[in-house]
């Protein structure tokens, strides 16, 4: 309970009937608030050095409103936050409460809220809006946090693009020393100044997959290239270069050429 004392302004001279002063040499209000008095005041003896405060004084505060807030509106998966809360009284004044005296409860399991008030975001894969609710002093409140997931890492840099140049006469082509030129697209799409549109994958080790409509999947590297695996028919193909500008294969399987349509 919160207990406030109220300004007293009259000073009397007698003490009431029925109060007793405390002996003392110190000086200053020795006994305070004292209730039911017929008055209200303060009272010294003779010599001034024991003084108390008399008469129907004491008031007590009353808890309006409990306030629950959070550190940060977003909290990302594996990381907290700290909530706190208040308490609003009625003469206007607000009161941090210690944790210990609030009592935490989250409306998800997508988190967890520990007896120091700390609110723990655990994995998810969507954004989720949770209520948190304190409670003290019979009251409770709600603060509202957006929970996220993690950020996806950056995909690790291509190395076929990391390895080429900019071309000289060509803003956005790349040279490469062994797959020659192309153009790049953000969405793992290029286009191939020999092959055409392709769909690129890259593998651990630096060698690509690419996709086209009429090959479907091949696969070739750097010490491969011009030489290309196609895997729906696991046959070795030879991009022969001497043919450019037309797309022609030698099949290593059946022993003969093969022209991709445009």
């Amino acid at each position: 309970m919160y207990k406030k004392v109220l300004c007293l302004s009259a000073f009397l001279s007698l003490l009431p009937f029925g109060i007793s002063a405390a002996t003392s040499s110190a000086g200053g209000v020795v006994n305070e608030a004292v209730i039911g008095a017929p008055f209200y005041g303060f009272t010294s003896d003779a010599s001034g050095t024991v003084a108390n405060a008399v008469g129907p004084t004491a008031d007590f505060i009353q808890p309006m409103r409990l306030i629950a807030r959070s550190g940060d509106s977003k909290v990302n998966a594996g990381s907290a936050t700290q909530l706190a809360s208040s308490l609003l009284l009625d003469d206007g004044t607000v009161t941090n409460l210690p944790s210990e005296e609030v009592a935490w409860a989250v409306d998800t399991a997508l988190a967890t809220v520990s007896q120091s008030g700390l609110l723990t975001a655990t994995q998810l894969t969507d954004r989720v809006r949770v209520t948190v609710t304190a409670t003290a002093e019979g009251l409770t409140a709600e603060v509202r946090v957006r929970l996220e997931p993690n950020a996806a890492p950056p995909a690790p840099a291509s190395s076929l693009i990391a390895g080429s140049v900019d071309h000289p006469n060509a803003p956005g082509w790349k040279n490469s020393p062994w797959f020659g030129s192309f153009y790049a697209t953000e969405n793992n799409w290029l286009h191939h100044s020999d092959l055409g549109w392709l769909y690129m994958q890259e593998v651990g080790d630096g060698s690509l997959w690419t996709w086209d409509k009429n090959h479907q999947w091949l696969w070739t590297g750097q010490g491969v290239y011009p030489h290309l695996y196609r895997a729906k028919d696991s046959t070795w193909l030879y991009f022969m270069l001497q043919a450019r500008p037309k797309k022609v294969f030698y099949n290593h399987t059946t022993k003969r050429l093969e022209t991709s349509q445009p």
